[in-house]
């Protein structure tokens, strides 16, 4: 029986823990790509900013999915002026998941 409260409070403890340091994840709209070297592009931008993890780029979707270190937040404004120097419209920004940027 001690080992199964045990077993259960040590559950408790580390569950919010690992909720604790989830990735904020930005979807937005890019316009204006054409090639595979647009994808490039603005994938190198946007690698370049501070506190991203990674950077995927979708041609066919038009769209670009930043994924942030877990406990940094989304500057949008960033991301936006990443995407114009890489030559590119930036569109509507979604971001998860817990909605907060700079």
């Amino acid at each position: 029986m001690n080992r199964l409260i045990v077993l259960l409070i040590g559950l408790l403890l580390v569950v919010p823990l690992s909720w604790a340091d989830e990735p904020q994840v930005v979807e937005i709209e890019v316009t204006g790509m054409t090639c595979p070297f647009c994808v490039y592009g603005t994938e190198k931008q946007l690698n370049k900013l501070q506190g991203v993890e990674s950077a995927d780029v979708s041609l066919k979707n038009k769209r670009a999915r930043i994924v942030m270190k877990p406990g940094e937040s989304a500057d949008l404004e960033a991301i936006r002026k990443a995407i114009v120097a890489a030559g590119f419209t930036p569109g509507e920004a979604i971001l998860q998941p817990d909605g907060s940027a700079k």
